[in-house]
């Protein structure tokens, strides 16, 4: 119910050379028989009910030039826009009620501000009046930020649940309690659940939901106020409701979830990262044992990049290392497991043959590296403008030559702020972090991207 290909960027390696590096492509692509198998899903919303939630982020109609305090934060009172806890309930509502939700399908409902408590239990979808109630009573509540709390509580709801699991977070701030929070990220991904996390506004802290983000194979959603414009991929907060239901429907098609890899190499070669590279980026946390490598949705499917770093050997043709896979198709009550994947190089003498480079997983390894470009980046802006702008324009040259129009427009934006302002705002920080993880690839790119021969001797130590 699972094909799985695997390409390394190199099929020859030079003899007695040490610290090598070789770049392993997997891909994951359910068969026909598995993307017909939907999933029943069971998903938990774990919303931030604290005061800031009330903050306007759509145009009023009209402005009062009355002022209110909540939680000890004083709000403008406006009549016609909404607030984020407003767009949050619409947005729950339309889920509740949509086609993409079948009767089968299980949703639970979680608030968090200065204490977690769970609304409703996992209830099936077709029970829509509890579940809508229990929604318009989210603006019932106010307090502090304890999303760990929140997590918590999700989590402990979606213990006993089967089929297709997933969280989706919904906050507005920075977390009190950051520790519980990184604890519950831990343990959803051994849960193997996924989250997505929905930041709404600059307040939020990115690089938090970013780690839960990356620990549970998840994907991050970037909320911003109608007012500020904001650059794709971010969202505009009037059309929250629409990307959560973007996002329930990606989850509905995730027909093949818990796939777990195993990797057993031979003596002294070490594996030093596993990164998904699509549908988004994400960083698969290397625990020793199996790795915990998400879902697999019908269409798109997955792909994964394996950086291997090598030890000095021989001319000679040797397996280095060997893959296993185990998976389930909850749609199909099914659980597999693929015959074992050998990854084989040959050592040569003859550096013609070893110069030979597979341009489609060298176009992976290049998106894989723009994040970490963007994160070098925004830490030289803070001291250095001028090295963080050659930083970003070395990442834009990389998304110009794979494609990657979205990102490359996220990064002139980024590049122009440090020509005028010597900085880059806190909104085009998050933009462009979020992008980095978000506009990947997309299997089948044509090979226009390819790297050339010296960022090719670069990434790969050859």
């Amino acid at each position: 119910m699972l094909d799985a290909t695997m390409r390394r960027h190199r099929e020859f390696l030079l003899a007695h050379t040490t610290g090598q590096k070789l770049f392993v492509l997997l891909n994951l692509l359910p068969d026909q028989q598995a993307r017909q198998a939907r999933p029943n899903l069971s998903v938990a919303f774990v919303v931030d009910t604290s005061g800031s939630m009330r903050e306007v982020v759509t145009e009023p109609t009209e402005h009062t030039g009355q002022t209110t305090m909540v939680d000890g934060q004083r709000y403008e009172v406006v009549r016609g826009g909404r607030n984020k806890l407003q767009l949050v309930t619409e947005a729950l509502r339309g889920i509740i009620t949509s086609d993409l939700i079948q009767p089968q399908d299980r949703l639970a409902l979680v608030k968090f501000d200065d204490l977690a408590q769970i609304l409703v239990p996992f209830t099936a979808a077709a029970d829509r009046a509890v579940l809508l109630k229990a929604t318009d009573q989210l603006d019932w509540y106010s307090g502090g930020t304890q999303m760990g709390a929140g997590m918590k509580a999700g989590a402990k709801v979606l213990e006993t649940e089967s089929g297709s699991r997933r969280m989706v977070l919904l906050t507005d701030g920075q977390a009190f309690d950051s520790a519980v929070v990184q604890e519950q990220a831990g343990v959803l991904a051994d849960m193997q659940v996924s989250v997505t996390t929905i930041g709404v506004g600059d307040d939020v802290n990115t690089e938090l939901l970013t780690e839960i983000t990356d620990r549970t194979q998840g994907q991050p959603i970037d909320v911003v106020p109608d007012n500020q414009h904001p650059q794709f991929p971010a969202v505009r907060a009037s059309d929250l409701p629409a990307a959560l239901l973007g996002d329930l429907k990606q989850a509905a098609n995730e027909v093949v979830t818990n796939v777990a890899l195993t990797v057993r190499a031979i003596k002294d070669v070490v594996l030093e990262r596993v990164t998904r590279v699509q549908p988004t980026q994400t960083e698969v946390t290397n625990t020793g044992g199996p790795l915990l490598i998400g879902n697999v949705e019908a269409g798109t499917g997955a792909t994964y990049i394996l950086e291997f770093t090598l030890p000095e050997r021989p001319a000679a043709r040797m397996r280095l290392a060997q893959l296993g896979l185990t998976y389930e198709v909850p749609g199909a009550n099914y659980r597999g497991e693929l015959p074992p994947l050998d990854v084989v190089v040959e050592f040569t003498g003859d550096e013609t043959m070893a110069a030979r480079v597979d341009a489609e997983v060298m176009q992976w390894v290049q998106q894989r590296n723009i994040e970490g470009l963007v994160a070098q980046a925004s830490r030289e802006a803070q001291s250095n403008p001028e090295q963080a702008a050659r930083t970003l324009e070395q990442a834009r040259n990389m998304t110009q030559r794979l494609g990657n129009g979205a990102m490359t427009q996220v990064l002139d934006r980024a590049i122009g702020e440090l020509g005028s302002s010597k900085t880059i705002s806190l909104g085009t920080a998050k933009t462009m972090r979020l992008g980095a993880k978000t506009q990947t690839l997309k299997a089948g790119s044509g090979a226009d991207g390819r790297p050339t021969d010296e960022e090719i001797r670069r990434l790969t130590g050859a």
